[in-house]
């Protein structure tokens, strides 16, 4: 198991940096991959499902093997370096395929065009991070959207990585991610993707599965210190988080909703919690951010000091 001191300085590290220049970023590097073996193995746009799964299949673990090689070279330098540098050199590398800074950037950025009252700005900015289409939201689906969002990627954005190099290390957290970047670009129910990105969607859910589940945990325990409650956030985790066509997604959201008292709503999909949506609310789920990533490192650190 990997020391926490690693897990806390690469989130310290990504919470004050943010993301790297695109051209060095893993995930792009991790992009640019995926699109040049989709070049070479061409979805048939349905045409063969069965071909189109096998060579979905091929570019998955054709990803994840390269990574793996890269991951084993990168360690093994690693251990010729002091113990302290080792760590550090950990730290650096983890931080690199965490979204921390870049989640609070984004989930506030439609909340501050709504403070100023530009409408307009909001339905675009919130556009950036989510799939619908915004262009006639009113300012409660805006603020709404932007929080389903932000709840939603705290577990693929930080808990998600963290939660793999306990366990797997450098390998763990880049192998995630290029799993989560795979679902990004390939997992949709579309005539190219229908069978061509489906394994790529199984492996997110199969990934997601406990880090979700630990990360709507962690959420609804730290409820109090971003003004929630934990009682109203556990209720939405047992009667609520399974209530998203993700599997995976409705853990945060639902305790978020809840805990904070709000409905969240993606209108003809489902509605979380009860209770009014303000600007406040939206504004106290970025705190829940923070809480929700810190819980997570806190409890780690202790169960690695028990142990």
């Amino acid at each position: 198991m990997i020391n926490p001191f690693v897990l806390l300085v690469a989130d310290l590290i990504d919470r004050t940096f943010g993301e790297l220049p695109e051209k060095v970023h893993p995930v792009v590097i991790i992009g640019n991959m995926i699109s040049k073996i989709q070049d070479i193995i061409p979805s048939s746009n349905s045409k063969n499902p069965k071909s189109d799964l096998i060579k979905g299949m091929v570019l998955n673990l054709s990803i994840i093997f390269a990574l793996l090689i890269v991951c084993s070279i990168v360690d093994y330098i690693l251990n010729f370096l002091p113990s302290f540098l080792k760590l550090i050199g950990q730290s650096i590398i983890i931080s690199t395929v965490i979204g921390h800074k870049s989640l609070i950037e984004f989930s506030k950025a439609p909340l501050e065009y709504i403070k100023n009252n530009d409408f307009e700005g909001a339905r675009k900015s919130v556009q950036h991070i989510v799939s619908r289409n915004t262009s006639e939201l009113g300012e409660k689906h805006i603020i709404s959207a932007g929080i389903e969002s932000s709840s939603e990627n705290i577990t693929d954005s930080i808990i998600a990585p963290l939660f793999y190099a306990i366990f797997f290390g450098i390998s763990g957290a880049v192998v995630y991610r290029a799993i989560n970047t795979m679902d990004a670009m390939l997992g949709y129910k579309n005539e190219k993707y229908n069978y061509y990105g489906r394994f790529s969607a199984y492996m997110d859910d199969i990934a997601n599965f406990l880090p979700s589940r630990i990360a709507g945990l962690i959420l609804a325990i730290s409820a109090p210190f971003y003004g929630g409650n934990i009682l109203n956030g556990l209720k939405g985790y047992i009667y609520q988080g399974h209530k998203t066509p993700s599997p995976n997604s409705g853990y945060t959201m639902a305790v978020l909703a809840n805990a904070l008292n709000m409905q969240l709503e993606k209108i003809g999909y489902y509605k979380l919690g009860t209770g009014e949506i303000t600007l406040k609310k939206g504004y106290q789920s970025l705190k829940a951010i923070d809480c929700t990533t810190f819980g997570f490192l806190i409890i780690y650190g202790i169960f690695y000091l028990l142990i």
